[in-house]
């Protein structure tokens, strides 16, 4: 009997069809005509990709009905579907099941109505065992009607009856709900029932919203309440509960005083109840982030004035005017409301801003939703606005689209102090409108970032010449130019990292833009743009000054380029403490003043690069004896380096690729130095250390040092010893011996000659029986070869674990 197992070209196209003999025949395979190829072939130019060709008879159910098509089109969804669905999350699109799919409900969209008068509603089916859902009638039957969540009143009138009814048209009230015991100190009666039993007034003490109940998905929690006032000096108390397991659970009893908190901690992630008792009417802010809470319960917070409910799962915006009509502060950002089930609510629009009261002071709401805001919108909600922050640090973002092609940053009330749209895709600053300012135009602002929104061009942006208050401004990575801030004593920092259109340190009158920012202590200008000459920085607070990877060309303003930093630069900053320069199109072949930091008696990090364009003797540091670090590389200074005999605190020194000469000088009782970087210049000679008990790399290669290597003997932490590329003949004996934490010794390229080697070798046999250890590596190629007992003694070494080349 002959086996078969023909194979069918075009039910694998995994390939790009690669694999089919006869295209025609694997079509017609696949139950399309000939005709499709050049379908399938021209589909790429409709954004088609292989993978939507694969599996052809997945087409058999539509794909905007499958669930997977939701699995795949938002990552947000992905630890949802992996567990459950249900009222937390809403799955849209007329989705087919093929399979269970379990959850606390099943919500789905009805037609309430017709004609006109139709309009699209959303139900729930409760799936619980226990239903929350009760009815008043007797017996219950599948018609009778039904209450979810509902409160009972009693009408002006009338009656509150218990026991058997005495009439027919009595009905008893039902529930299936079960007395709790108190538990915890705080749970104090919030209301008091009079009511008539026999002719007697009888009172019940019930409580209303104790606990305050939210539903999270977490492993980890921080949360906090802050209390208007303690009952009795009674704390409050807390309760984590397991949905899925009321018996597992964790209490946390009189916590704390007016502002209680928790820190809960689990080594599994589930969905939890997270339970506060206390009268709901003494809370004053609400602190719950990172829980993944989807939704808020249902109650009102009379007077809470703070909710911070920042990196949850919110999607549905929560209507603030119900559950919190006084608040003055939300923190909401990082929550999905773009995800909202309401299609006029994915953005931040004036249907959204409706929903909270008109009282708030602080919004911030960064990294929530997509596209433009109205212009106006937040200002005419909120009058008395003192904090508007959008900032994010990923997800949504602000940006243009039909509604606002400009993408134009939100305007405020007068009274806003903070403003920050930080890393969105804003593109313009409109004009002010009414009581709606832009932010140019407030005069009480005190911080204002407006940085990373990359397309962001005002040509005339300023601060208003009215603000005497403003103390923070950032601008970095955008397209705005350096604002005059001149006589801005309140100012404190400004940041314009990576400004393409930075501009100048002058006006067009050649004035200083920060001139007599007293208190102005960080002037941050790293990447950017900026250009032309080193003003006089007449700020006598500043102690930041970062001018790295910048245009600058130096020279003073009024013209004179003798000098790429004058003399008197920093003669009004007396309190610098950290500067940091580097261009590649300073004045090419000048100087730096001599005297340029005498000025700076504080100065604690210093770097300076010009591309090798800075030449002359390096200036004088005496003065500066908090100096800890000095990067001065890749310059064209000429002439000897500082012993830095003034400078005892010094820790990280680097001159690589410069032009000094002459000896490297004895450093001595320098106690903290551990990196020093010589490399690349035209050094003649190397002078002996003296204690230096912290010195870890030494690194003067490729120089041209002579005569003899010199003894380290106080420097007992040298790692890394680099000196290849030099000119040595000699070798001091005993100078390696006591260096017992030597890893790396590189004298490959020097003159060194056979004695030389020899002494050496023995020197490193001694450090090594005196303190055993491998991986060590030295390196001498290019010297005198070492002769037969060198060799032998090289060989144990070998056997130790040590890299010994020379050859």
């Amino acid at each position: 009997m002959t086996l078969r197992n023909p194979k069918l070209f075009g039910l694998n196209v995994l390939s790009f069809l690669a694999d089919v003999e006869n295209k025609n025949a694997a079509l017609t395979a696949l139950n399309l005509s000939s005709l499709d190829l050049n379908v399938i072939r021209g589909s790429s130019d409709a954004g088609a990709t292989r993978h939507d060709w694969i599996s052809f008879s997945r087409l058999k159910v539509p794909i905007y009905k499958t669930l997977d098509r939701f699995f795949s089109e938002s990552s947000s969804y992905l630890p949802l579907l992996r567990n459950r669905a249900g009222t937390d999350s809403i799955l849209f699109g007329n989705l087919g099941i093929n399979g269970s799919l379990s959850g606390n409900a099943i919500r789905y969209r009805y037609i309430d109505g017709t004609g006109s008068s139709a309009s699209v509603k959303i139900a729930d089916i409760s799936t619980s065992r226990v239903s929350a859902w009760s009815s008043s009638a007797s017996p219950v039957i599948a018609t009778s009607p039904i209450s979810y969540g509902a409160r009972v009143s009693i009408i002006t009138g009338g009656s509150l009856q218990f026991g058997t009814p005495t009439s027919s048209g009595q009905t008893r009230i039902q529930t299936s709900i079960t007395p709790q015991v108190k538990e915890f100190d705080s749970e104090f009666p919030t209301s008091k029932i009079n009511f008539t039993i026999g002719g007697q007034t009888v009172t019940l003490y019930a409580m209303k919203g104790i606990p305050l109940i939210f539903k999270g998905f977490f492993r980890r929690l921080n949360a906090a309440v802050t209390l208007t006032e303690l009952f009795n000096e009674t704390p409050a108390s807390w309760k984590i509960v397991d949905t899925s397991n009321p018996n597992v659970y964790t209490n946390y009893a009189n916590r704390g005083g007016l502002t209680s908190s928790i820190n809960y901690r689990s080594s599994r992630s589930r969905e939890r109840f997270i339970q506060f008792y206390y009268n709901p009417d003494n809370i004053s802010s609400i602190t719950l982030t990172s829980a993944n809470i989807a939704e808020l319960p249902v109650t009102k917070l009379e007077n809470v004035s703070t909710l911070n409910f920042s990196s949850n799962v919110l999607k549905n915006f929560p209507d603030f005017n119900f559950f919190s009509p006084n608040l003055r502060n939300l923190y909401i950002s990082n929550n999905p409301f773009y995800l909202s089930e309401t299609s006029t609510e994915r953005k931040l629009n004036v249907a959204v801003l409706s929903k909270i009261p008109t009282g708030l002071r602080e919004l911030v709401i960064g990294w929530t939703f997509y596209g433009s805001i109205p212009v106006n919108a937040i200002g005419n909600r909120f009058p008395q606005l003192t904090r508007l922050d959008l900032s994010r640090r990923g997800g949504p973002y602000f940006h243009p689209d039909d509604d606002d092609p400009n993408s134009t940053i939100p305007n405020v009330p007068q009274t806003c102090e903070t403003y920050n749209v930080s890393n969105n895709n804003f593109r313009s600053i409109g004009s002010s409108s009414g009581s709606n300012y832009n932010v140019k135009e407030l005069d009480n602002l005190v911080s204002l970032s407006l940085s990373s929104n990359y397309y962001l061009t005002d040509a005339g942006f300023s601060i208003s010449t009215n603000n005497t208050v403003i103390s923070s401004v950032n601008i970095s990575a955008t397209g705005l130019p350096i604002p005059d801030l001149s006589a801005k004593q309140s100012l404190q920092s400004f940041s314009g990292t990576r400004t393409r259109n930075a501009g100048s340190f002058f006006t067009g009158a050649n004035v200083y833009k920060f001139d007599g920012c007293g208190s102005l202590g960080t002037l941050n200008l790293y990447a950017s743009a900026v250009s032309g000459a080193m003003p006089k920085f007449t700020n006598a607070s500043l102690s930041y000054l970062e001018l790295r990877y910048t245009s600058i060309s130096g020279g003073d303003p009024n013209g004179d380029t003798t000098y790429v930093i004058p003399e008197r630069t920093f003669e009004q900053a007396p309190n610098l403490q950290y500067f940091l320069f580097e261009s590649g199109s300073v004045l090419s072949g000048k100087p730096i003043h001599p005297n340029a930091f005498t000025y700076t008696p504080n100065l604690y990090y210093l770097w300076y690069s010009s591309s090798y364009r800075t030449n002359g003797n390096f200036p004088s540091i005496s003065v500066c004896s908090n100096l800890n670090n000095l990067v001065c590389r890749y310059n064209s200074f000429t002439g000897t380096i500082p012993n830095l005999a003034a400078n005892p605190n010094i820790y990280y020194v680097d001159f690589r690729y410069n032009q000094f000469s002459g000896n490297i000088p004895a450093f001595k009782n320098l106690s903290r130095l551990t990196y020093l970087y010589l490399f690349n210049n035209q050094f003649t000679g190397l002078l002996e250390f003296q204690n230096l008990p912290n010195l870890v790399y030494f690194y003067a290669h490729n120089n041209q040092i002579t005569g003899e290597l010199p003894d380290f003997g106080d420097c007992p932490r040298l790692y890394y010893l680099i000196l290849f590329n030099n000119q040595f003949t000699n070798y001091k004996s005993g100078a390696l011996s006591k260096n017992y934490r030597l890893r790396y010794l590189d004298l490959s390229g020097n003159n060194l000659t056979q004695q030389a080697v020899n002494k050496l070798i023995e020197d490193l046999y001694t450090n090594y029986t005196t303190v055993n250890r491998g991986r060590v590596t030295i390196n001498l190629r290019g010297n005198a070869l070492p002769s037969g007992d060198a060799l032998d003694t090289i060989d144990i070494l070998r056997s130790k674990g040590w890299t010994i080349v020379f050859e």
